[in-house]
């Protein structure tokens, strides 16, 4: 059917959408996870700080190793991990309102 200005309606289509992206089990067990390496110092900061850039060894932050990470992300243009750091440091610091002390759990 002609329209004003000569354009005409063309009929709607359903678009169809790809077929959902599922992964077998074989491909999850395949599946790399990163961990934190054996040989990690936990009390040399190099070696902690090495393990956060890399995705791992955020067991190894404490309350007193925190500051320099976060100072030491912040210098290396680190974002992200500085963020995560301050993160971690609110929800453990004597202001935080989070009972982390598993002796409280029931």
């Amino acid at each position: 059917m002609p329209l004003a200005g000569g354009w005409h309606r063309r009929p709607m289509v359903p678009v169809l959408e790809p077929p959902m992206q599922t992964k077998t089990s074989s491909d999850l067990d395949q599946a790399e996870v990163p961990t934190t390496p054996a040989e990690t110092d936990a009390s040399d900061i190099d070696s902690v700080y090495q393990n956060l850039v890399s995705g791992v060894g955020h067991e190894h932050v404490t309350d007193d190793n925190v500051e320099e990470l976060i100072r030491r992300a912040d210098a290396d243009r680190h974002p992200v991990l500085a963020a995560e750091l301050r993160e971690w440091r609110s929800a453990t610091g004597p202001d935080a309102n989070i009972d982390l002390d598993p002796a409280h759990r029931a």
